[in-house]
C-alpha cells in the first residue's frame, strides 16, 4: 500500500469517525427533543383536563351565585364594586398580553373563567361572584390592574373590545367555611 492510499484512508477514516459523532450527538438532541414533546403533550392534556372541571364547577357556582343559593359550606362576602374591563384569550403577543397561554399563576387562561386583579386586594385562586358578569377565579395580574379593577377574560381580541361588561360591577368573594 502506498502512502497516499494510507493518508486517503485514514482522511476516510477520520472523516467516518467525525459524521458518526455528528450522528450520535443529532440523535441525542432528538432524543431529548421528543422526550420534550412528551412531556408538553402531557402537561398540556392535563391543563386541558383541569380547565374542562374548573368549567363545570364553575358552571354550578354560577347557577348557584344567580339563584343565591350557594352549595353548603359556600358563603358570598362582599368585597366592593369594581371597574371592570376585558382583555382576550388569543395566543400571539398584541395588546392584551404575551399571548402566551399562560397567567401570571401560571395557570392556563381560560375565557369565561380567568380574572386578573391587584394581588393586593384579591390573591391568586380567589373565587368572585361578579354582578351581570358570573363566576370568574383570580389567576393573572396586569400593570394596569391596580385596586379596585378586574380584567375579565373572554375569548377573542374582537370580543374584548366589544364587551358588554365595561364598567362598574358588584363583586362578591365566595369562601368555603
Amino acid at each position: 500500500m502506498t502512502a497516499k492510499t494510507k493518508a486517503i484512508l485514514v482522511l476516510f477514516f477520520a472523516a467516518e469517525i467525525v459524521n458518526a459523532t455528528k450522528v450520535a450527538v443529532m440523535q441525542r438532541r432528538i432524543d431529548d427533543l421528543e422526550g420534550q414533546r412528551i412531556i408538553y403533550a402531557a402537561r398540556s392534556a392535563n391543563w386541558q383536563d383541569r380547565a374542562i372541571q374548573d368549567e363545570e364547577v364553575i358552571d354550578q357556582l354560577q347557577t348557584a351565585a344567580d339563584e343565591n343559593a350557594l352549595p353548603d359550606g359556600l358563603t358570598k362576602e362582599y368585597a366592593g364594586e369594581f371597574l371592570c374591563t376585558a382583555y382576550c384569550t388569543e395566543e400571539y403577543p398584541h395588546i392584551c398580553g404575551t399571548g402566551d397561554g399562560i397567567t401570571a399563576s401560571g395557570r392556563p387562561i381560560q375565557a369565561d373563567v380567568t380574572v386578573a386583579a391587584d394581588q393586593t386586594l384579591l390573591p391568586y385562586g380567589t373565587v368572585l361572584y361578579i354582578e351581570g358578569v358570573g363566576i370568574r377565579v383570580v389567576q393573572d395580574k396586569g400593570a394596569g390592574v391596580q385596586g379596585y379593577h378586574l380584567d375579565v377574560a373572554v375569548d377573542t381580541h374582537e370580543n374584548a373590545l366589544a364587551w358588554s361588561g365595561y364598567g362598574e360591577h358588584r363583586v362578591w368573594i365566595i369562601k368555603g367555611e
